[in-house]
């Protein structure tokens, strides 16, 4: 009985280190997509300050191209006055 059970306990304790090693194994693989993952966001994220600062240069861009078509058209509409006073003077 005892020969027996020093026999099984070499069996039961290489049975534990196998079990210990696809455990560690099984963390290390998960460890590793949880970084893959992690890294993909941080590679791919955008920072909100940086998004603010485009945005306001895209609405700054915006304003300007605003104010220029404004004027342009105030523009062709004082040319335009002035071409129908001539004509209507004529």
């Amino acid at each position: 009985m005892i020969e027996g059970n020093i026999l099984s306990l070499p069996a039961l304790i290489g049975g534990i280190i196998v079990r210990c090693r696809n455990l560690s194994k099984q963390i290390r693989d998960g460890d590793d997509r949880l970084h893959e993952r992690v890294n993909r966001i941080r590679d791919e994220y955008v920072r909100r300050d940086d998004l603010h600062q485009h945005i306001g240069r895209i609405d700054q861009g915006l304003k300007d191209m605003r104010d220029e078509s404004r004027q342009e058209n105030a523009q062709i509409n004082r040319r335009l006055d002035d071409l129908l006073a001539k004509l209507s003077g004529s």
